[in-house]
């Protein structure tokens, strides 16, 4: 038996399962697309609604992983709560099951098939749409191709003295009496955990954990501990992507680390509840009701692949069920194992949303509300100084505008790096109206300086009550369009740009109007020549920035709705 020979086609084998479950997590990221954007929505309504949205995404794009995550990402951005990124954490957890049972089926006949039509299906698609179906199934081809070689090989691995002295060491096999032996148990859930943290995914090593349980290598009572360790071990992907974020995404990963290891620790004591059947067998009650949800007898070795599947849905399953009730109590434990405010600061362009760029291109949008916010803010600063009603240094107004000079380029920039991935028709065409919006904002806080260098030229005495009343009728009517432009922004694809030009136009109307009243005055005129044509800049100023959030408002209308 030549054992390199035997050792390079396993390996081989799960590169193929790893690649394949990985394709078909993007394929099915992409094909989800807008999907995601509405469980995010739906993510916020309660604890319940938080889970079941966790376990859809999930059972969607096929990892926990990625799906915890983007969890800590959207903690990390200010979209979710502390409460609410648990509640997804543990529907994560039953979501990430589904791909057991998958894998723990027969589907080796369909693996072929699967990688010809996903060939193929990419060669000749060109819509992103179906390059993520294409995609989809020839990440299930590989994943069953690779699955059905590490099969075959480890029957033959499993007979090397080498190969049984080393799992013999973890073997759990209970006594007479039913029950196990507590130090190989505790090995068995270290050797899942180690594996986890090394292949980074807890999917990956349940599928090699059903393989060596089919191929005889390890049986029934090893298999179920083995997959408590794969469980804890997937934990380690959260913990490194909470690295350098808020307290509160750090508390999340805190929270996924925690449910795993306390639901573990739960089932292991229930080891201690032995009985025997009706077949004379004594063992812990869990793995009872593993064997009569599964068919066929896994005490006997039977079907041992579903057995271990099984034993994984149920652990998750039975876990979120008894936790979810201590959501809140978890999260108050984690406020005090890791301290800090609740209202730290947040990263609204959160790097791990980049990959997916349904959530990113939500993130851009928060963003960017946030962004014309800001440079309405500094403008109505400007304005209130112009009136009389705020004294402000140009210097203040310079040094907030270098910052939204800031913001924006952060916002292209990330931008950027979302396009460098893959993106359906509507995203690719939301990124330039994005970037467009972007420097539209920008360019109202530059107004706005200009509005700051114009107050300078007016004397006191020239802004008399009559021009005060018209630049502030003015300033009103642009106000209230800036904050319905920062609301339509954080609300993209509602179909009224048009209606937000007409709005547009009724204010540069105003503006016409109180132009013509200040001109025509032979006593402003003649009186304050220089500081009427200030002023009369200020309102070209003003009919600038109501084209600018105009602009906005007409581009986020045709953005995707979330």
């Amino acid at each position: 038996m030549n054992v390199v020979a035997l050792t390079v086609t396993v390996l081989g084998g799960l590169a193929l399962f790893v690649y394949g479950m990985g394709l078909m997590s993007e394929g099915l990221t992409q094909v989800a697309g807008s999907r995601l954007k509405r469980a995010l929505g739906f993510m916020t309504r309660n604890r319940c609604a938080a889970i079941l949205a966790g376990g859809g995404i999930t059972a969607l794009i096929q990892s926990s992983s990625a799906t915890t995550v983007m969890t800590v990402g959207f903690v990390n951005a200010g979209l979710l709560s502390l409460e609410q990124a648990i509640g997804v954490v543990f529907g994560a957890n039953v979501g990430t099951t589904i791909t057991g049972q998958l894998v723990s089926f027969k589907l080796s006949d369909l693996a072929l098939p699967a990688i010809t039509l996903g060939v193929v299906g990419l060669m000749v698609a060109k819509r992103p749409l179906l390059r993520g179906l294409w995609r989809t199934i020839l990440g299930f081809g590989l994943l069953f191709f690779g699955m059905t070689m590490m099969g075959h090989e480890l029957k033959a691995v499993s007979k090397l003295p080498e190969f049984i002295r080393f799992f013999s060491l973890f073997d759990c096999t209970p006594s007479a009496v039913g029950f196990l032996p507590i130090g190989s148990v505790f090995g068995a859930i270290l050797v899942g955990t180690l594996c986890t943290m090394l292949v980074q995914s807890s999917s990956a090593t349940i599928g090699i954990t059903i393989a060596l349980a089919e191929a005889g290598v390890i049986n029934l009572w090893t298999a179920i501990p083995i997959v408590l360790g794969d469980n804890i071990g997937t934990t380690i992907t959260a913990v490194l992507a909470s690295i350098g974020t808020n307290v509160n995404a750090k508390r999340t990963a805190l929270a996924h680390a925690l449910f795993n290891l306390v639901g573990t620790g739960l089932l292991v004591a229930t080891f201690l509840i032995v009985f025997g059947n009706a077949a004379g067998i004594n063992a812990p009650a869990f793995f009872h009701l593993v064997d009569a949800c599964t068919s066929g007898n896994g005490f006997a070795g039977a079907n041992l692949g579903r057995h271990v599947a099984m034993a994984h849905t149920l652990f998750n399953v039975t876990n979120v069920i008894v936790l979810a009730f201590f959501i809140p109590q978890l999260a108050r434990l984690c406020r005090m194992l890791i301290h800090g405010s609740d209202e730290s600061r947040v990263t609204t362009l959160e790097p791990h949303l980049v990959e997916t760029p349904t959530l990113a291109l939500k993130a851009v949008q928060v963003a960017l509300a946030d962004l014309v916010r800001r440079a309405w803010t500094v403008a109505s600063v400007a304005l209130k100084s112009t009136l009389g009603q705020a004294s402000v240094s140009r210097e203040s107004i310079e040094s907030a505008e270098r910052e939204i000079d800031e913001m924006r380029d952060k916002i292209r920039n990330y931008l950027v790096e979302v396009s460098q991935h893959k993106l359906t028709a509507d995203e690719a065409r939301a990124i330039p109206e994005l970037i467009h919006c972007a420097n539209d904002a920008e360019r109202i806080s530059d107004l706005a300086l200009k509005v700051s260098r114009k107050t300078e030229r007016l004397p006191d005495a020239f802004v008399g009550a009559a021009i005060s009343a018209q630049v502030s009728g003015v300033v009103s009517k642009v106000r209230k369009f800036a904050l319905e432009t920062i609301g339509f922004a954080r609300e993209v694809g509602q179909p009224d740009g048009y209606e937000k030009r007409m709005t547009e136009e009724a204010i540069r109307a105003a503006i016409r109007e109180a132009e013509s009243m200040i001109w025509s005055d032979p006593q402003i005129r003649n009186a304050h020549p220089a500081s009427a044509l200030a002023i009369l800049s200020i309102f070209h100023c003003l009919r600038d920035i109501t084209r600018h959030l105009g602009n906005i408002a007409v581009r986020v209308a045709v953005l995707p709705a979330k």
